[in-house]
């Protein structure tokens, strides 16, 4: 009876004290992926799985947020309730148990139970996305949807126009040729390399006392020493034809490179107007230039700079911070009619100086040039005397264009 009595005894105690420290007294331990319950109750882990990737190759989200719970304080005695957070990642998330208290002293608020997130696995990677179903998706210039789902040139010849009768199947292009059927003419063989007609291929294409320069794809003459060549193509080359170089000696600057048994230009320098080997010897006058600095080929062959203008890395501009008015360049630090700006004019007899208008004469070292103050040591517009401008390129260095 007396041990009955001290059991309840002991039992009373421990659920009032648990009740206010949140102690658990005899309680059940959560899952190993959930804290230890308070007295208001732990959560348990969300668990997921992430949802599988789709046909866009996005991978599947499945991370599933930390379940957070605090207990709700006790009602004398009543139990506290907690569920699990939601998983986001997808995967179902349980909540956690209930945490009971039996009656007692009024229960305190328990312990916030820090449930561990549920880890959601990745989604497997979808298809690649795809540029087409069917040739309605596709744009002008690559009309026809292909078998791997990209608009694509053409899917046979009958897809290609006149001037490039063939489809290559490999890159889904239109090209002159993927066999010698398609060539004709003094060029009736098929580089499949390259896709276009040419005169030969092989020694065999071409007449009997010349070979077939494989480079250029033409029949030269053929050859077993230097001394049965001449002109343009002064030496025997190794594949038994005349050409114009064996080795950087037989070239000369601008053209100084030998490459493929052609001159070429150096480094530095671009080929424009032509081509086809230049000044080897006996050849024509070279046409390598600095895309850099030339004005009849700046940044590019063939774009020519404006009246005055010079061509400085590759862009065209008027020198010596000059200004560009009307397609010519001027200098609007002493232009009387830019000055300071295109078509600011300097009224009546006023002079430009430094920019700007004044009725007064020029500054004193300063010459006046029909109403422009200039310095005729230094500018470039009037170097010397006010009717000498340097050219594009030079510089005025103590009055005289260099």
């Amino acid at each position: 009876m007396i041990m009955n009595i001290r059991r309840v005894a002991s039992v009373v105690g421990c659920l009032t004290v648990g009740a206010f420290l949140a102690v658990a007294c005899g309680g059940s331990s959560s899952d190993s992926s959930s804290s230890t319950a308070g007295a208001g109750g732990g959560s348990e882990a969300g668990s997921g799985n992430g949802t599988a990737g789709g046909d866009t190759g996005s991978s599947g989200s499945g991370n599933g947020a930390a379940g957070s719970d605090i207990g709700a304080a006790g009602d004398i005695g009543a139990a506290g309730a907690a569920a699990g957070g939601d998983n986001t990642g997808g995967g179902d998330n349980t909540g956690g148990s209930a945490g009971s208290g039996t009656g007692g002293t009024s229960g305190a608020v328990g312990t916030a139970g820090a449930g561990t997130a549920g880890a959601g696995m990745a989604g497997a990677g979808g298809a690649p996305a795809k540029a087409c179903k069917g040739d309605g998706d596709c744009p002008m210039g690559t009309p026809y949807c292909g078998t791997a789902g990209t608009c694509v040139a053409c899917l046979g010849d009958m897809n290609c126009p006149a001037n490039r009768p063939a489809c290559n199947l490999t890159t889904n292009a239109c090209v002159a040729c993927t066999a010698d059927k398609q060539c004709t003419g003094n060029r009736p063989y098929c580089d499949t390399g390259t896709n276009t007609c040419v005169a030969c291929l092989a020694k065999a294409n071409c007449a009997a006392n010349e070979a077939c320069n494989t480079t250029t794809h033409t029949c030269v003459a053929g050859c077993t020493t230097s001394a049965t060549c001449g002109g343009n193509a002064p030496y025997c080359g190794p594949g038994g034809f005349c050409v114009q170089c064996i080795a950087n000696g037989n070239c000369r600057a601008p053209e100084g490179t030998c490459t493929n048994n052609a001159c070429t230009c150096d480094a530095g320098l671009t080929q424009c107007g032509g081509g086809g080997g230049g000044p080897g010897p006996g050849g024509a006058a070279n046409a390598c230039v600095n895309l850099q600095t030339s004005t009849a080929d700046c940044g590019a062959c063939g774009t020519r700079c404006g009246l005055g203008e010079s061509c400085n890395a590759g862009k065209c501009g008027c020198p010596d911070d000059g200004l560009e008015c009307n397609l010519q360049c001027v200098d609007p630090t002493s232009n009387p009619q830019h000055c300071g700006a295109c078509a600011t004019v300097c009224p009546g007899q006023q002079n430009c100086e430094a920019s700007k208008c004044q009725a007064a004469a020029c500054t004193a070292g300063l010459t006046s040039c029909n109403r422009a103050c200039t310095n005729t040591m230094t500018n470039f517009y009037h170097c010397g005397n006010c009717n000498t401008r340097c050219n594009a390129g030079e510089t005025c260095t103590a009055g005289k264009c260099m």
